[in-house]
């Protein structure tokens, strides 16, 4: 029996990919406690996006051109340790691709148990090393410590043009909204750590998840559009109520457009759902940006499911979004669907919406 088969990887870890992210209300609270902090770098001179308003990245302004910094890190969402190292590498160069941006330069970030089998530990890396090659970027060096839990992730640096940033608050009401690919990688990670799911369903959150955003923000630029997001570790739900507080509107869903996993809508009846993913609906709820109207809790659970390396979100004039989505699928985004619209509104609201846009 192989050290992989012998333990596997998600079993190291309480939740899975981006379903361990902090609670959004949690972290906002803490990051609020900051703003008036002289320490914290306000969005002045070079630096074009940091911290208020907070974004997927942070954009600095230098020599003629920007870059864009980033870093992230996860523990294991499924066991094959190759394939987890694509998988965290892949999610972290995702935010150089929400802001528009292109990646240039990576760094590795390892924690890894002293115990874990090193041949497993270089499949990671190898993995990781992989998607920062397909991305046409370079990885040079990183950091690592010994910790109970294996997490890996990195620290990029891209660069964007200036006239083809993407920001969270960029969208305007009367947009639509495209999501490039498709939900359920939480529930398929859950299903995998309880040995529920099929070889079939793993396979295809594999594929999705070590897709490289490249192609959907080289489409964003071409079509010159300013609002977009990549959707993480809050789920549909969580990334559309930041953007939609960001631009200052509220944002409505037609569950029935969006894309899903196979086997998700079963997993999913079988109780398979992240933690992360319920406390991001329960918060929801609770703090009422979040009108579910009809939609059974299962529909509800599958917007705020926790992706990892999730697609992106973006906002469209309407006049223009069946030629975006059709250039998506064209370059390899077969999922891509407009999903909902941005409206007048309460700032940040979500509601479920059955008509047509």
């Amino acid at each position: 029996m192989t050290s992989q088969e012998a333990v596997p990887l998600t079993q190291y870890s309480p939740g899975g990919g981006c379903a361990c992210k902090m609670p959004q209300r949690l972290l906002n609270d803490v990051l609020s406690t900051m703003h008036g902090d002289s320490l914290l770098a306000a969005v002045s001179g070079p630096l074009r996006v940091g911290m208020d308003p907070a974004d997927d990245a942070a954009v600095y302004d230098l020599d003629g051109r920007s870059l864009v910094f980033t870093c992230d890190f996860l523990t294991p969402v499924v066991d094959d340790p190759y394939d987890w190292g694509r998988i965290a590498a892949t999610n972290a160069l995702s935010d150089v691709y929400a802001m528009g941006g292109r990646p240039l330069v990576a760094l590795n970030i390892l924690a890894w148990p002293a115990d874990l089998d090193r041949e497993m530990l270089a499949e990671v890396m190898h993995g990781g090393a992989r998607a920062v090659a397909d991305a046409g970027a370079l990885l040079a060096g990183g950091h690592s410590i010994t910790d109970p839990a294996p997490k890996y992730g990195l620290a990029v640096v891209g660069d964007v043009d200036r006239d083809t940033i993407l920001l969270k608050g960029g969208g305007r009401a009367g947009d639509v909204l495209v999501l490039t690919k498709p939900l359920g990688a939480g529930v398929v990670g859950t299903a995998v750590k309880r040995g529920e799911a099929d070889p079939a369903t793993v396979r295809a959150a594999v594929q999705t998840m070590t897709r490289l955003n490249a192609d959907a923000a080289a489409v964003a630029r071409t079509a010159q559009l300013s609002g977009g997001t990549d959707v993480t570790g809050y789920g549909l739900l969580g990334h559309l109520h930041e953007m939609a507080f960001a631009a200052g509107v509220a944002a409505r869903v037609q569950p029935g457009e969006v894309p899903l996993l196979p086997g998700v809508a079963d997993l999913i009846e079988r109780g398979c759902a992240p933690d992360g993913t319920r406390r991001t609906l329960v918060g929801a709820l609770k703090e009422g940006w979040f009108d579910p109207g009809p939609l059974p809790h299962s529909g509800q659970i599958l917007l705020a499911d926790a992706q990892t390396s999730g697609g992106l979100l973006l906002a469209v004039e309407p006049d223009r979004a069946d030629t975006v989505v059709a250039h998506l699928r064209d370059r390899g985004d077969r999922a891509a669907a407009i999903v909902g619209d941005l409206v007048a509104g309460a700032p940040g609201t979500v509601s479920i919406h059955r008509g047509r846009l």
